[in-house]
């Protein structure tokens, strides 16, 4: 399951030219590197989110967080100076506003798109790693293709070699970013042993710095 501002819109946005979700792009004798079936749970997302917000996300907020803490102590000292000035409060408490909107809007995003994603949660999928691409899938039941109004579910095949890639590994998952914007999760608990050395040995050989353990 991928965590996603643009999924929540069930992706009616128009994708970017580097994911390919036409499964024909995938020749049919292209060899399959490593093949696993995954879900995600509701709190693994959110422990993926919150890592990808410190990483791309709180950068930016504490640039933000500082310039407008010294602008504060600005306007605070001019205060002191002159308690009587009534334009030194309104900037001072512009600054630490702005401050407090930064973060808040940033726990909010994480929180609503937890609320969009759990109704996903019993979701399965399936990932394929092939020597240049990878492919995620969504797993559909033969009950749900019978359903009158089903729509199928393209897969997303996504290049190495065209798109801007972050891999993050910790102790409990792979955290793949896609332009810093797309978060796809793998569980390791859905994942054996020998699979997860071949991920690491093919994510560290192609993306090098750009594939990272926390």
């Amino acid at each position: 399951m991928d965590i996603n501002d643009n999924e929540i819109k069930e992706e009616n946005d128009n994708e970017n030219t580097e994911i390919i979700e036409a499964d024909e792009t995938l020749k049919e004798d292209k060899q399959t590197v490593c093949e696993l079936e995954y879900d995600v749970k509701n709190d693994e997302e959110e422990k993926a989110f919150l890592i990808f917000q410190k990483k791309f996300v709180y950068k930016r907020n504490w640039k933000i967080t500082v310039a407008f803490g010294i602008l504060a102590v600005i306007f605070s000292v001019e205060i002191f100076r002159n308690p009587k000035t009534y334009l030194g409060y309104v900037l001072c408490f512009i600054s630490l506003a702005m401050i407090f909107i930064t973060w808040y809007n940033t726990r909010r995003i994480r929180k609503y798109l937890m609320e969009a994603l759990k109704p996903l949660e019993d979701d399965k999928y399936t990932f394929s790693l092939y020597d240049d691409s990878f492919k995620i899938e969504t797993i559909v039941s033969e009950e749900e293709k019978n359903e009158e109004g089903f729509v199928p579910i393209k897969p997303r095949i996504v290049n190495f070699s065209d798109i801007s890639l972050n891999i993050i590994e910790n102790d409990e998952m792979f955290i793949i970013i896609l332009k810093k914007e797309t978060i796809y999760v793998l569980p390791k608990r859905c994942i054996e042993n020998e699979k997860i050395s071949i991920l690491e040995e093919k994510f560290t050989s192609i993306l090098g710095e750009d594939f990272t353990k926390e």
